[in-house]
């Protein structure tokens, strides 16, 4: 029962991590900078991270594929004209950071508890 409670809980966060994931690909698409997008990536993982610590990797994939599914669509939707394979592998790569910050926010989460708990 504990494992369905959790489940119920969570689907705020997935959809807070696909709208930061579509937001992520936007910035890609929008601003064509890698560095940005990966700065993004990072932030938005490390806030999922931090918030929900529980199975981190979840939300560098949620995250980070988002990135070129927007970058996809915004090409099929003739927005993003200098689409090319490269740039799209350039997209996948994009979760590689993720994975940094949605670990970074899960430590911090344990640092910050280890903390609070150790005053007491």
């Amino acid at each position: 029962m504990r494992m369905t409670e959790e489940k119920t809980r969570d689907w705020p966060f997935y959809v807070l991590g696909s709208l930061l994931g579509i937001a992520s690909g936007i910035v890609h698409v929008g601003v064509e900078d890698p560095l940005l997008t990966a700065l993004f990536v990072v932030a938005s993982t490390m806030c999922l991270g931090f918030l929900r610590p529980r199975r981190p990797w979840r939300w560098t994939l949620l995250v980070g594929i988002m990135v070129p599914i927007v970058m996809l669509t915004a090409n099929l939707l003739n927005y993003y004209t200098t689409f090319t394979r490269v740039g799209l592998y350039g997209s996948v790569i994009i979760i590689l950071p993720g994975i940094a910050g949605a670990f970074g926010g899960m430590f911090g989460r344990r640092v910050l508890q280890e903390i609070s708990f150790s005053k007491k």
